[in-house]
């Protein structure tokens, strides 16, 4: 008889896979007689992640949706869905998994509409504060929704099942608290696919910074193809900065800063919140229904974070906002004061109980 197993679908980004693959680990160590399998995307981050893990995934073909024009949307709602439908049917004939949990990405609404076939109970795990589309359609047939953020419940139709349970965090970045550093680290956060707008303006803003007489540092995670463009903006403005493609160990990015200008992804507002690191927002202006900018909110407005929009951020602006925090410690500490209050106790074990109804018991004797 196959060992009983769960499905986590989706990925794309590090906003959708981080928290799979904390929900993966806090799975296994509850319940160690399950298996965790992935479905995820050729071109999203799992593809190189997951194996490098030593995870068991399928990993489909698709196109992206958004932003595309009436033919590639037909090519993949007529053509790439029912194949990957089919093909993830096919891998499933061995034995179903006891539950798929989507968390987003195109390869989450393949796994979800494949289990909804095969009559699999399905837990949709919405991370942002507005949700997608497609989990807005798919959630009146699944079985339960996990929340992230609470302001999400507004955004869902009545009737369904929804628990707030916060975004978990990786348990090496839950351990983290803010420290500060003499002179300070500026650190900024592209996320994984890397930030334009930051890349550009922030070498312009740190050449501000020193022009003020502030002494400080950078570590910049600028995304992948990025880091002799950025590395030598940085060095035109004669600023000491650590440029790095990707985070493998986010802690460690974390542990060295002390002040963050990031996108307001929500795994990046939970890690924030977590670490209760003082951070300045700019929200990616092109993020459907501008749920980063409402990712952000809460935490701004209790005062552990400041925001700008992207068109309100010129160099000059993002110079004003940060020069008086690197200048000041003590207005770094309250804002670590704020965003820690801001933390979930246990998102994780949240959202583990949010699924123990589905999860299979061990057979007796094992």
């Amino acid at each position: 008889m196959t060992a009983p197993w769960i499905c986590i679908a989706g990925g794309g980004t590090g906003g959708h896979l981080m928290p799979a693959l904390a929900l993966a680990d806090g799975l296994r160590r509850r319940w160690p007689h399950l298996a965790v399998r992935f479905i995820g995307a050729e071109r999203g981050l799992e593809a190189r992640l997951l194996p490098e893990r030593g995870e068991e995934v399928l990993l489909l073909t698709m196109h992206a949706v958004a932003g595309a024009g009436m033919w590639q949307r037909l090519r993949v709602v007529v053509g790439e869905l029912p194949r990957a439908v089919w093909r993830i049917l096919r891998h499933w004939r061995g034995g179903r998994p006891a539950l798929v949990v989507g968390v987003g990405g195109y390869a989450s609404a393949m796994g979800v509409a494949a289990a909804l076939c095969a009559r699999v109970p399905v837990v949709l795990y919405e991370q942002n504060a507005v949700p997608g589309m497609v989990n807005r359609r798919l959630a009146r047939f699944c079985r339960r929704v996990v929340l992230g953020m609470a302001a999400a419940r507004d955004h869902l139709a009545s009737g369904i099942d929804c628990v707030v349970c916060g975004n978990p965090v990786r348990r090496e970045i839950a351990d983290l608290r803010w420290r500060p550093h003499r002179p300070p680290v500026l650190l900024v956060l592209g996320g994984s696919q890397g930030a334009r707008f930051l890349n550009r303006t922030m070498p312009q803003v740190a050449a501000a910074l020193r022009e003020r007489g502030l002494e400080f540092s950078v570590r910049h995670q600028c995304g992948r193809g990025n880091r002799a463009e950025v590395a030598a903006a940085y060095r035109r403005a004669g600023v000491a900065a650590e440029v790095e493609e990707f985070c493998h160990r986010m802690e460690g990015f974390y542990a060295a800063g002390d002040l963050l200008v990031a996108r307001a992804g929500a795994m990046t507002v939970a890690e924030v919140e977590a670490v209760g690191m003082p951070a300045l927002f700019v929200p990616l202006p092109t993020a459907a229904d501008d749920h980063q900018y409402h990712n952000a909110a809460a935490l701004v407005r209790v005062g552990g974070a400041r925001l700008l929009r992207q068109e309100e951020a010129t160099v000059a602006r993002l110079t004003g906002e940060i020069a008086p925090l690197l200048g000041d410690e003590r207005a770094r500490a309250a804002m670590h004061t704020a965003s820690r209050s801001r933390a979930p106790v246990d998102a994780l074990g949240a959202l583990l109980d949010a699924l123990a109804p589905w999860i299979p018991q061990p057979a007796a004797g094992s």
